[in-house]
């Protein structure tokens, strides 16, 4: 499977919204468990839809910035994503 741009956009977005944020008692910056989710989740056959909710599992749709295309609605990451 080759994964379309939906999945970079929404793997740029996951590195934006958790910048600044690490794992507790352990410092690793905390993308590192979004992208072992998401390859896990992968590895196991999961589709692109997947990956993406694997990605964006642990945001916060408070903190979505408005701006940003996987925030403002429902349509733009996917009904299936929204639903995970």
């Amino acid at each position: 499977m080759i994964l379309s741009n939906r999945f970079s956009e929404a793997l740029t977005y996951a590195g934006e919204l958790h910048a600044t944020q690490v794992r507790k008692g352990s410092g690793v910056p905390y993308i590192a468990h979004l992208l072992g989710t998401a390859s896990i989740a992968l590895e196991y056959g999961a589709n692109e839809d997947e990956a993406i909710s694997a990605l964006l599992h642990s945001g916060d749709r408070r903190s979505r910035r408005r701006h940003h295309p996987l925030s403002r609605s429902a349509d733009d990451a996917g009904d299936t994503v929204n639903r995970f």
